[in-house]
């Protein structure tokens, strides 16, 4: 009887301390008062941790998990205005790195609707009767070239070969499909274009640029062969064109990303 009554002891203490802990409502507003401290403080991961335990743990007490959420999409907001900033900054620099580089080409749209860069060494009104390597490049920063052969009978190149003294680099084969290997004939002329999109010049683009001060020489393979020693503007024309394409992309990814931050700012608010 002794021990029964002492057993009701402890249970009405244990009943009594737990009845005087801190109540739910009590322990959301600590939490939400540290998370503001916090916010003000600029601590903001630490304060999104503390504010998602609230929605998380206590969503019973509405006035508590309101705030949170508030306070929550507001430092969204604040972080999406950062990087807002940041994205008008870089697209700022990288446009100003741009217009240097923009004095050698011109823009045009005689190839349809989407704008392409045209070396000012290797205009169509210059180049039609020769044989050389033709730059393209569109204002997205997507870059390839072409090899042109003009002369008086067809070769049937497929490919080509990049060369000096020892160091050579060889493009994958580009089959006759009258696209991207066409070729055609007038009055007694005759013409091939090869592109090689894609990343199909396996690397050509890349070699010329790192030698463009050396007198590189190019061979057209087909069913005949023939050599040429490119000129110094040809491969002025394709290293300038394959810098100003990373700047190019770089300036596309960085609009992407302000696009997307635009549309989550709206949506947020």
């Amino acid at each position: 009887m002794k021990d029964l009554r002492t057993l009701f002891i402890i249970i009405g203490i244990l009943v009594f301390l737990v009845s005087c802990g801190p109540t739910p409502e009590e322990i959301a507003k600590e939490k939400y008062t540290r998370a503001n401290d916090m916010f003000i403080s600029e601590q903001f991961n630490d304060a999104m941790v503390v504010l998602d335990s609230i929605v998380e743990e206590f969503s019973g007490e509405i006035e508590y998990v309101t705030r949170a959420e508030d306070l929550i999409r507001k430092i969204k907001i604040g972080e999406q205005e950062r990087n807002l900033q940041f994205f008008d900054s870089a697209l700022v620099g990288k446009e100003a790195e741009l217009k240097v580089l923009m004095k050698n080409f011109t823009v045009s749209a005689d190839y349809g609707e989407k704008e392409i860069l045209i070396h000012k060494r290797q205009k169509p009104q210059n180049s039609y009767n020769r044989t050389y390597l033709r730059a393209h490049l569109d204002m997205e920063g997507n870059f390839y070239i072409s090899s042109r052969y003009a002369g008086d009978k067809y070769i049937h190149h497929k490919k080509i070969k990049v060369y000096h003294k020892d160091q050579s680099v060889l493009s994958e084969e580009i089959p006759e499909d009258g696209f991207n290997n066409r070729h055609f004939e007038d009055g007694g002329s005759y013409w091939e274009v090869v592109n090689y999109k894609d990343n199909k010049d396996n690397g050509i683009i890349d070699f010329i640029s790192q030698n463009e001060d050396k007198p590189l020489k190019v061979q057209f393979i087909g069913k005949s062969h023939y050599y040429i020693v490119m000129e110094k503007f040809d491969k002025q024309a394709i290293s300038d064109g394959y810098e100003i394409s990373f700047v190019l992309k770089e300036i596309s990814k960085i609009k992407k990303e302000i696009k997307n931050v635009k549309a989550e700012l709206n949506r947020l608010r």
